[in-house]
């Protein structure tokens, strides 16, 4: 067996626990502390530092000192998109989660670290029809660069070319929206500078639970982007 297979097979065991899955879960939605995991669990104190320690091992989560405060979150991207894969897959009636979900969150939210909900699907959708990406027709599916793409993102006000050389990890792919069922917003490295972009622009802002809320200079800012006509 190869490192990379062991190392695999560490990760494979750590999320065959479904305590341990509920709290990457979390994590994958935005940093906790040891207490808020408790609460969100319903698990004892104990109970989740250990499961903490062990994902901590298997190098699936970190940790920084904030005050007195500990505070966890997902090591990397890919592990993150291991768990959003693996919550997708086994949703089954992925309408029937859509009509449980929070509207909140339907409407915005992070996934991550890259916008989802129904104004992520939104972007996504007036990014392909602009032909600045090519669309993404199943999950996880590779997304291209179309060849409107240095137009739109400079009207976006992204410097485009700067993010073409990031080697770490994928460029672009369509993540599966779990509250807009057979829809897909924009993950990846460009989904996550678009994030990070609009947030900096004051077009969108964090609310709580990992919602998120467009502002009115996202609205008009990002109008033409968003609207059902595009």
């Amino acid at each position: 067996m190869t490192e990379e297979l062991k190392v695999a097979a560490g990760i494979a065991s750590m999320l065959a626990d479904p305590c341990r899955l509920h709290m990457l879960q979390y994590l994958t939605w935005g940093p906790c502390s040891v207490a808020e995991l408790v609460e969100l669990t319903g698990s004892s104190q104990p109970n989740v530092s250990n499961h903490l320690r062990n994902l901590r091992d298997h190098g699936l989560v970190e940790s920084q000192k904030q005050g007195r405060l500990v505070i966890y979150r997902v090591t990397s991207p890919a592990i993150a998109e291991v768990i959003a894969s693996l919550s997708w897959a086994a949703t089954g009636d992925h309408k029937a989660t859509s009509m449980t979900t929070p509207e909140p969150l339907r409407t915005a939210r992070a996934c991550y670290d890259h916008l989802a909900g129904a104004v992520g699907v939104q972007v996504f959708k007036g990014l392909v029809e602009h032909e600045a990406l090519t669309d993404a027709k199943f999950p996880w599916d590779e997304v291209e660069i179309g060849p409107q793409a240095g137009a739109v993102f400079q009207k976006l006000g992204l410097d485009f070319n700067a993010h073409m050389a990031n080697n770490y990890r994928r460029l672009a792919f369509g993540c599966p929206d779990w509250s807009e069922p057979g829809k897909f917003h924009l993950g990846g490295f460009l989904g996550a500078a678009l994030f990070a972009h609009f947030l900096d622009k004051g077009w969108i802002e964090r609310r709580a639970n990992r919602a998120v809320s467009m502002t009115d200079s996202g609205k008009a800012a990002l109008g033409w982007l968003t609207s059902e006509e595009s």
